[in-house]
């Protein structure tokens, strides 16, 4: 496979770019021919459905009516929580009502609850197509303004900003217990056992419970009570990602693989999933490009080869010394002409963001809640199921979001000790390889939506997203035990620049970035603010802007 460490090592050769023009496939309709701009297709089964629609219920709620009619075409991904029927009866407030909980109140949170009761509610949302060109992320890279590396958001596609906002209403959520433990310590609230109430679950709206550490030894070889907790999804709350769209890179190498048609499940309750294992990973063309690591190509470059100038030659200089030395001849290494579109080889010099799929493996691999977290979970954080809607492929799909990390991540718990002989103790770290239950929609984003296919179309060049703005949501809620969230509308980001965006629906307003008008620039899913505030959980100072 190829591997992704940097190398100074560069060996220059030349590539020659293929003429794109004989790549092109035509195909002729009739005048007035039209097709729907979501092809027709099959969902796995009621679950599936119901987590693409209280995603996509989320999307019309906190993005602009205005800018979801000028772009119909979007790709969407979220982060769900599930809750189970007896979690719903111990988290709901005792005035809230089922009706508010379905969305019925407008400022309720958008919920879709199933015919047992069980809930699933959205927790982080990103909308988006755009990434930092590679001219914008060196010169972020290299800055030397202190303070300033961190604010742009690099990669703006729609997985890799809802998984940030994933991380912030973790952020938010954490936070919140911490502060409604210190209260209730200052109160001096204990059970009846008397133990600290600060370490004990909440039965409040919320995914996470708090864990009290085991005692620990004092430097006088003593034991005492810890002096903070860790942190667990509660009892029966799973999580599950959703995307519109089949994400890019390996997901949309449609090869290597028998594929067929998905077929609709009516024999599986709509408050659960498929749970089959997946089917045992043959890794028989890696030397073809079956396995191998993609990032989104740079498009921003001028001259002749490129994008603006198809017909013409380019010359790169490709480091082999990011290759293993018998791989540096496999086809797949030589060329990217069979990579799906918008993507490229990390050695080609084209660009350095890893794909969409590759990033989803990583975080089936790790996790979904980030390094920083990790720190105060008891254990990672791992989706339970993936929903895709357009041009989704099962087989595909395991293959490219966990399957082909087989041998590459240790399938099952490592166990350290904690470096006290005396003590039998031992911690747990949970990493492993996970392999979420795969699945298809047959609901819609774009149900309305229809292209003019009269007379010559190039095969898959109908779909444009023109868009650079993106959008992003997480749930935040006033306090843990509140069922109502603080943030409304979806956050809006210049995706070719990477901040935060001034979105005016008045068309008679200006619309800029706002680093142009003097507003606070970066976005709160940066990994400038998801830092401040993680060193703010542990009691570090943390800017004005948290």
């Amino acid at each position: 496979m190829v591997k992704s460490e940097v190398s100074t090592n560069v060996v220059s050769e030349t590539l020659v770019e293929p003429d794109l023009k004989k790549q092109e496939q035509n195909q002729s309709h009739k005048d007035g021919s039209v097709r729907h701009a979501e092809k027709r297709r099959t969902g796995t089964c009621q679950f599936a459905d119901r987590v693409a629609q209280v995603s996509i219920e989320k999307y019309r709620e906190v993005v602009p009516v205005k800018w979801r009619q000028e772009n119909q075409q979007v790709c969407l991904a979220t982060i769900v929580a599930h809750f189970k029927t007896s979690l719903r009866k111990q988290t709901l407030p005792d005035n809230e009502t089922v009706d508010k909980v379905n969305g019925e109140d407008e400022n309720e949170t958008t919920a879709i609850q199933g015919p047992e009761n069980d809930l699933l509610i959205v927790m982080g949302l990103g909308v988006g197509t755009k990434f930092l060109s590679e001219e914008k992320i060196l010169s972020d890279a290299e800055s030397d303004i202190k303070g300033s590396y961190g604010k742009r958001i690099r990669d703006s596609h729609a997985e890799v900003l809802a998984r940030r906002a994933f991380r912030r209403a973790l952020t938010v959520e954490i936070k919140s217990l911490q502060l409604s433990a210190s209260s209730r310590s200052e109160n001096n609230n204990q059970d009846e056992d008397g133990d600290d109430s600060s370490c004990r679950s909440m039965d409040s709206f919320g995914i996470l419970r708090q864990v009290k550490k085991d005692t620990e030894p004092t430097t006088e070889g003593e034991m005492r009570e810890p002096s903070s907790c860790t942190y667990a999804l509660k009892d029966g709350v799973t999580l599950h990602m959703y995307t519109s769209s089949t994400p890019c890179g390996n997901s949309a190498l449609k090869k290597f693989s028998k594929m067929k048609r998905e077929k609709f499940d009516s024999s599986i309750p709509p408050d659960t999933w498929p749970r089959n294992p997946h089917p045992c990973f043959d890794a028989h063309s890696l030397q073809l490009g079956q396995c191998s690591l993609l990032v989104k190509k740079n498009g921003t470059k001028t001259g002749p080869g490129t994008e603006n100038d198809p017909g013409g030659n380019e010359t790169h200089a490709i480091d082999t010394s990011r290759i293993e030395k018998k791989q540096q001849n496999w086809p797949a290494n030589l060329t990217d002409d069979w990579c799906p579109p918008g993507t490229t080889l990390p050695h080609f010099g084209r660009g350095s963001l890893h794909s969409c799929s590759d990033k989803i493996c990583r975080w089936n691999c790790l996790g979904l809640q980030g390094s920083l977290l990790s720190s105060l979970l008891n254990k990672p954080l791992y989706m339970d199921t993936l929903t895709v809607g357009r041009k989704f492929t099962s087989c595909i799909s395991q293959r490219a979001v966990c399957c082909r990390a087989n041998g590459y991540c240790y399938d099952g718990n490592i166990t350290e000790t904690n470096g006290n002989k005396n003590d039998d103790d031992e911690n747990q770290n949970f990493y492993r390889l996970n392999h979420p239950s795969i699945m298809g929609t047959g609901v819609y984003l774009d149900d309305t939506g229809t292209l003019d296919m009269s007379n010559s179309k190039v095969v898959g060049q109908d779909v444009r997203f023109l868009s650079k703005l993106c959008w992003v949501w997480w749930s935040e809620r006033s306090s843990i035990e509140s069922n109502t969230d603080k943030m409304e509308n979806a956050e809006c980001i210049d995706g070719e620049e990477g901040l935060l965006f001034s979105y005016n629906q008045m068309e008679n307003l200006a619309q800029v970035p706002c680093e142009d008008n003097k507003m606070n620039e970066y976005s709160l899913i940066s990994t400038y603010a998801l830092s401040n505030s993680f060193l703010g959980l542990i009691n570090e100072e943390i800017p004005k802007n948290y």
